[in-house]
């Protein structure tokens, strides 16, 4: 079998306008997806969820090669991301060459790459709202769904969050698991410590990106003051490799890493982080909502939880339906029962929506 073509669908549609933390521009209401379709001689064809790639650059790597041939085509990308536009490509390439395999052996993803679990807790990952009953008004929708975990993205507001963090607790109470992001918000060592402490007093389950990404050295400082989890590496370049240097540098408690995000190596990147963290015996977080990281986290032993962006519909297209989208009463995600990653399309759909096909 032979990789013949390479495929991204790009589609756009109106999903109402939200925000993030303060100092991040808020995305307008029109969001834009993309689907990679890999091609091979037989008519089998392996997908994934995409943005926007170089796509002579991923056709440079693929066309002709064995589609089987994963880890020699992972290598070869990886190490080509130095010179090239394949930071953002990695990671749909390798879950599309995951996807075909699933498809061809008859198996899901996370059967094929070493099934931990069929089912995973599911946390609610909320987007920035506007005032503290909005935040009170999503807990009561998302712990209605079924959800005994929620992350705030909030403001970036030191004594505003604090208050959040705890109104956000006395609506749950003890028994609900609570996350929060800073978004590298905190860059003055005494606010993020004064923040962590504030999260300690609430039982907080992690702090996420506390402050800037590349500052290891005052994460780890920041890391040793604290006894709450910091959750990092989200946004940092360098796959297992920058994973392996932030836990010998001490700069946290928590690995995230995701296989769509980029550099971050897809189902073949992230599996190779997990295995990192599991020998210093820390958590692996899956960051992101898409198929692939459902998939991801049923097969890695040390992850806890799913992440589910929501509003669903802000992040996920209406025609490429798949089971992530999905929490049960209970608040787990499954996946379907299907080969692959299990991603079906409405292609009329897709046709109506469309912006552009690369090709």
């Amino acid at each position: 079998m032979k990789i013949t073509g390479v495929k991204v669908h790009l589609v756009e549609w109106n999903r109402g306008p939200y925000h993030w933390r303060d100092g991040i521009k808020p995305n307008g209401p029109l969001a834009q997806a993309g689907l990679m379709r890999i091609l091979t001689d037989d008519g089998l064809e392996g997908w994934s969820p995409c943005g926007a790639v170089d796509i002579e650059e991923v056709k440079y790597q693929l066309i002709g090669q064995d589609p089987l041939d994963r880890e020699l085509i992972w290598q070869n990308m990886w190490r080509n991301l130095r010179t090239s536009n394949l930071g953002q490509a990695i990671g749909p390439v390798d879950c599309a060459l995951w996807d075909l395999f699933g498809k061809m052996s008859g198996l899901p993803v996370y059967k094929l790459i070493g099934a931990m679990r069929d089912r995973i807790p599911a946390y609610a990952s909320t987007v920035t709202v506007d005032s503290l009953q909005e935040y009170m008004d999503l807990a009561d929708t998302y712990l209605e769904k079924g959800y005994k975990a929620i992350k705030l993205h909030a403001w970036g507001r030191l004594q505003q969050d604090a208050e959040l963090c705890r109104e956000l607790r006395k609506k749950t109470g003890d028994d609900i698991v609570l996350m929060y992001d800073a978004s590298s918000m905190f860059n003055l060592y005494e606010d993020a410590v004064w923040f962590g402490h504030r999260l300690e007093e609430q039982n907080f389950f992690w702090y996420e990106e506390p402050i800037d990404h590349f500052n290891m050295t005052v994460l780890a400082r920041l890391a040793a003051e604290l006894k709450i989890p910091l959750a990092i590496a989200e946004a940092t370049h360098g796959g297992p490799w920058d994973a392996l240097a932030q836990i010998r540098a001490g700069a946290g408690d928590i690995i995230l890493t995701g296989p769509l995000d980029p550099y971050k190596g897809g189902i073949t990147g992230v599996m190779k982080t997990a295995h990192i963290c599991e020998g210093y015996g820390i958590m692996c977080a899956i960051h992101g909502g898409a198929i692939p990281h459902l998939h991801a986290a049923l097969a890695i032993y040390n992850t806890k939880f799913f992440e589910r962006l929501v509003p669903e519909t802000y992040y996920s297209a209406p025609g490429f339906m798949d089971a992530s989208t999905e929490i049960d009463s209970e608040g787990f995600a499954r996946p379907w029962d299907k080969p692959g990653f299990g991603i079906e399309v409405d292609w009329e759909w897709v046709k109506k929506h469309s912006i552009g096909t690369l090709e």
